[in-house]
């Protein structure tokens, strides 16, 4: 059996990516393999997060078959991510994106841009619905 891999942070964006990774597993008869942040905001305070219950709760319900793992702060989250899919048998990564400006992601970098580039299995970058691209001038 394939796993799935989602990269979660309360968030719209990872909601999104939460949505997209679940119909894929299903769709794939997949497992999810799930690297949440220790660093995350509680999902009852966070903007955009509409189901305010446990992430584990939401997991289970789903009826995949799921892992759930709290990750460390880290200065680079992509290390997590890249370990997993090295360690793991990983067939797809799935990661939630938001708007950044050309300079954001100059001076920040960027977390899914490093796992696209780095990662030796395909992975799918999902926008939340409201998501408006920054200005390009």
């Amino acid at each position: 059996m394939t796993t799935i891999l989602l990269a979660y942070v309360p968030s719209a964006t990872s909601e999104a990516a939460f949505e997209f990774a679940v119909q894929e597993a299903t769709r794939r008869e997949a497992a999810l393999l799930v690297l949440a942040s220790e660093r995350a905001p509680d999902p009852r305070k966070a903007r955009g997060v509409t189901d305010k219950r446990p992430l584990e709760e939401r997991l289970a319900e789903t009826g995949l078959e799921f892992e759930l793992r709290t990750v460390p702060k880290r200065d680079d989250p992509a290390d997590d991510i890249l370990d997993a899919v090295e360690h793991d048998d990983i067939g797809l990564v799935v990661l939630g994106i938001r708007k950044r400006t050309p300079i954001g992601k100059i001076l920040l970098g960027s977390t899914s841009q490093r796992v696209a580039i780095e990662s030796p299995v395909p992975v799918v970058l999902v926008k939340p619905e409201d998501f408006v691209a920054p200005s390009r001038f």
